[in-house]
C-alpha cells in the first residue's frame, strides 16, 4: 500500500463520527449480503449489484494507465469507475484490480473499491481513500473472522440477522461513561 497517496502529500484522518458511519455502513452492506451463511462468496454478491469485477490481468496496460486516470480510487492495487451509459442513461459501474495478489488482498482491494461505491464518492481526494480504505479493513476483517470462527452464524442462529447490526448501533449510539475514561 506505499504507492496509495502517490498523488498526495496530504493524509486525511477521518472524524470519529464518520469512522462509526463507514462501520455501521460496512457491518449493514455485509448483513445484507448475508456474509454469515454457508457458500458466501462476496465477488458474487458485489456482482449481483450489476458491478462488474475485472483482473487487471484482462486489460492491455495502455488501457490500464487510461483507466486509472478517471477512476474514483488513489490506489494502484484497484480501480473504481462509474459512469452512466450514453444509451439509457443508467448508471454502471466496474472495479478492476490487481489479480496478481493474494486472495485475501483481492478481497481487500475490492471491497476498497466497492467502499468508493457504497460511500458514493464522485472524485479523488484524499478522504474518500481514507474512507474506502477503513470500509475495506472492516468487511474483509468480518469476511476472514466469520469464515475462521463463524461469529456471525452464532449470532444469527441466536439471535437473528439483524441482531449484530442493531448491536453495533445500539454501541456506537451509547454515550461515553466518564468514570470508564479516567
Amino acid at each position: 500500500m506505499e504507492d496509495c497517496y502517490e498523488q498526495t502529500d496530504k493524509l486525511y484522518v477521518l472524524p470519529s463520527w464518520r469512522v462509526n458511519q463507514i462501520i455501521m455502513i460496512a457491518v449493514r452492506f455485509l448483513n445484507e449480503a448475508g456474509y454469515y451463511k454457508d457458500g458466501f462468496d462476496y465477488k458474487r454478491f458485489i456482482l449481483g449489484k450489476g458491478i462488474a469485477l475485472k483482473g487487471y490481468s484482462s486489460f492491455k496496460p495502455e488501457n490500464l494507465k487510461e483507466l486509472r486516470k478517471v477512476s474514483l480510487s488513489l490506489w494502484n492495487e484497484g480501480l473504481c469507475l462509474v459512469f452512466h451509459d450514453r444509451e439509457n442513461s443508467e448508471k454502471c459501474c466496474m472495479i478492476a484490480y490487481n489479480d496478481k495478489k493474494s486472495v485475501a488482498e483481492i478481497m481487500q482491494i475490492i471491497f476498497h473499491e466497492f467502499g468508493h461505491i457504497e460511500l458514493r464518492h464522485t472524485e479523488q481526494r484524499p478522504n474518500a481513500e481514507a474512507e474506502a480504505t477503513l470500509f475495506s479493513a472492516i468487511a474483509t476483517f468480518l469476511v476472514i473472522a466469520e469464515q475462521r470462527f463463524h461469529i456471525g452464524r452464532l449470532i444469527a442462529s441466536e439471535r437473528g440477522a439483524e441482531s449484530f447490526f442493531n448491536g453495533m448501533r445500539a454501541g456506537f449510539m451509547e454515550k461515553p461513561d466518564m468514570k470508564e475514561a479516567v
